[in-house]
């Protein structure tokens, strides 16, 4: 797993996502407001997306393992048991998604 998602949970993430006109923004010190996501679960993914980026936690990564991180989406993935589909459904486990699982 990426370093940020195993190691703690971010800080006051309900206070980072603002729902907006039916989608979801995600508040950041970088930009104002990240968005907009079509849920809540795709916006937490984008945040913590955006803080492992800003933080440089990806640079202790292999190059393929931080591109899956960077281009994974959980609405569109389609391995059966994705850990990092797991990991962002445990930090928000009463989010509805609809995933492309085969």
């Amino acid at each position: 797993m990426i370093g940020i998602m195993d190691n703690r949970p971010l800080f006051e993430v309900e206070k980072r996502l603002l729902p907006r006109e039916g989608g979801w923004l995600v508040k950041t010190r970088e930009i104002p407001e990240l968005g907009p996501y079509r849920s809540r679960l795709e916006a937490i993914e984008a945040l913590y997306r955006h803080v492992t980026i800003c933080t440089g936690v990806l640079r202790k990564e292999k190059p393929e393992r931080a591109r899956q991180f960077v281009q994974h989406s959980i609405t569109e993935c389609k391995e059966p048991d994705c850990e990092l589909c797991n990991a962002l459904l445990a930090l928000a486990p009463d989010a509805n998604v609809v995933q492309l699982k085969a």
